[in-house]
């Protein structure tokens, strides 16, 4: 299947752009390549079309503030041979207030749409809410990382459940080295480390896992 992917894209440093990256790489069973029969329309947060230097899968730049490359973009993905597309939505990387810019592009297509929703809010302002409504309803199918994302969907944006798909936070599938140096740090060693992943923001609520730990540690 030939697949469409609206997103932010390596070497622009984006946590969606890596997710991206990673994403293709996992449906193409071939973490090392990205399949010939996919390609990525990638947002530029520049008006510099030569800002970074994309690798080949990267067939069409849209500028995130310029109206026009929305539409010509979703022209370009309806007449190539996509069998479906995958948008990646975080507010931030689409152009106009919310990312407004994005409904005109995803209106116009001709081509299955799967939305891969990276942050729910819980109160969202009025833009936030329609845009959100908007996609939804363009899309085939919508998926979220978190049973809390489900139900903030359906609670707060009206979104039928039949529509969504959980599909949990995946990690790129690394081979472990026999001889790890960090591993042999005397900071972990022996220790249990706790992880997570994406970008370090301060809506990650990293304070109330710190806070909380002591009394897990007593438990």
């Amino acid at each position: 299947m030939k697949i469409a992917y609206i997103s932010s894209y390596p070497p622009r440093e984006c946590g969606i752009a890596t997710f991206n990256h990673n994403l293709l790489r996992a449906i193409g069973f071939d973490k090392n390549a990205v399949s010939e029969d996919s390609f990525v329309v990638a947002m530029n947060d520049s008006e510099n079309m030569d800002e970074y230097e994309y690798p080949k899968e990267v067939k069409y730049i849209i500028r995130q503030e310029n109206q026009k490359d929305y539409i010509r973009a979703a022209d370009y993905v309806n007449t190539s041979l996509a069998d479906a597309c995958i948008l990646e939505h975080e507010y931030g990387i689409y152009g106009g207030e919310s990312g407004v810019y994005i409904l005109p592009l995803i209106a116009r297509l001709q081509k299955p749409l799967i939305t891969i929703f990276h942050t729910i809010l819980k109160d969202p302002n009025h833009m936030q809410l329609t845009v959100l409504r908007e996609i939804a309803k363009y899309s085939s199918r919508i998926v979220v990382m978190s049973h809390r994302a489900v139900g903030f969907l359906t609670s707060i944006y009206g979104i039928p459940y039949h529509k969504i798909q959980l599909i949990e936070h995946g990690v790129p599938d690394l081979e472990p080295k026999a001889d790890n140096p960090v591993k042999n740090s005397l900071v972990f060693k022996g220790k249990k480390v706790l992880f997570t992943f994406g970008l370090i923001s301060r809506n990650k609520g990293l304070e109330t896992v710190i806070e909380a730990l002591p009394k897990i540690v007593e438990k």
